[in-house]
C-alpha cells in the first residue's frame, strides 16, 4: 500500500506545485496590500453587504479572517472536489481504475491509499500558504497596528485545513456512491456553494438558524478573534469527523461498487442480473 501512496503522490506532484503557487496569491496580494487600503477598509466595515457576507474589515485580524481564512480554503476545496471525484469515478471513466484493482491489494487499501495521498497533498498546499502568509506579514508588520504575530497567522491559516480535508473526503464518498463523476462533481460543488452562502445567511437570517449546523463553513470561524486566538477545538473536531465519516462511507460503497457499469448502489442487483 505504501508504494501505491507514493505513486499517488507522484501523480499529484504537478497539482501540488500548481495549486500551492496559485493559492499563495491570496496572502501575497491581500495581506501585502493591507497597509495601503487599511483606512478605506475601516470606512467600509459597517456596510450591510459586508456584514451579510460575514466579513469584518475594520481590523487587520478581521481583514485576514474575512479574506484569507475564508477564500483560501474555499478555493482549495475546489481542488478537493476535482481530486476526490477524479480519484475513483474519474479513473473508472478513464479506464485506469480497472488496472489499479488488479493489484494484489484489497479495495479498502486502494481507497485508503488515495485518501492518504489527498490528505498529504492538501496539507502541503495549506502549509505552503501558511508559510507565505507569515512571511508576507513579517514584511508589512512595521506598517500596521495589530496584536497579531507571524506565528498566530501561520496557525490561523493552517487551521483551515480540516475544512479542505472534509470537502475532499466528501467528494471521494460521492465518487464511490454516484454513477458517474459528473453527478459526483455536481453534488460536491452544490454542497460547497450552499455551505459557504448558507453559513453566512444563517448567521444573519433567523429563518435559516436551525440549518446552520449543516453548513461546513459554520465550523470555520473567520472573525478577527479567531485569527488571534485560534479556532475552537470543537469546530475542528466536527470538520475532521465529517471527513472521517465520509472516508468510511467511501470505503463501504467502493467495496460494493461494480466497476465500468456506471450504476448507482441501488442498481447493483439489477446490473448483476
Amino acid at each position: 500500500m505504501f508504494r501505491l501512496i507514493w505513486q499517488e503522490l507522484k501523480f499529484r506532484r504537478n497539482a501540488i506545485i500548481g495549486w500551492s503557487l496559485g493559492l499563495c496569491f491570496f496572502p501575497i496580494v491581500y495581506v501585502g496590500i493591507y497597509p495601503q487600503v487599511a483606512e478605506e477598509m475601516a470606512g467600509l466595515a459597517d456596510l450591510e453587504l459586508y456584514k451579510a457576507m460575514g466579513m469584518s474589515l475594520g481590523t487587520f485580524g478581521g481583514w485576514v479572517g474575512s479574506i484569507l481564512i475564508v477564500f483560501m480554503p474555499l478555493i482549495a476545496s475546489i481542488y478537493g472536489i476535482i481530486n476526490g471525484t477524479g480519484t475513483l469515478a474519474g479513473e473508472e471513466e478513464d479506464g485506469r481504475l480497472e488496472m489499479v484493482v488488479t493489484l494484489p491489494l484489497p479495495r479498502w487499501q486502494i481507497v485508503t491509499a488515495k485518501a492518504i495521498a489527498y490528505a498529504i497533498s492538501s496539507i502541503i498546499m495549506v502549509v505552503v500558504v501558511s508559510l507565505v502568509s507569515a512571511l508576507v506579514f513579517q514584511s508589512i508588520e512595521s506598517q500596521i497596528e495589530t496584536e497579531l504575530t507571524g506565528g498566530a497567522l501561520f496557525t490561523a491559516v493552517l487551521s483551515s485545513w480540516p475544512l479542505v480535508f472534509a470537502m475532499g473526503m466528501m467528494s471521494m464518498f460521492l465518487a464511490a456512491f454516484s454513477a458517474s463523476r459528473r453527478f459526483a462533481s455536481m453534488i460536491a460543488a452544490a454542497v460547497l456553494v450552499v455551505s459557504y452562502f448558507g453559513s453566512n445567511l444563517a448567521a444573519s437570517t433567523t429563518a435559516l438558524e436551525p440549518f446552520e449546523p449543516f453548513f461546513l463553513f459554520t465550523y470555520l470561524d473567520a472573525s478577527g478573534t479567531a485569527v488571534l486566538e485560534g479556532q475552537q477545538t470543537s469546530d475542528l473536531m466536527v470538520l475532521m469527523a465529517v471527513g472521517l465519516v465520509s472516508f468510511a462511507l467511501a470505503l463501504l460503497f467502493f467495496q460494493r461498487r461494480n466497476l465500468t457499469v456506471g450504476a448507482w448502489p441501488w442498481q447493483r442487483s439489477t446490473v448483476r442480473a
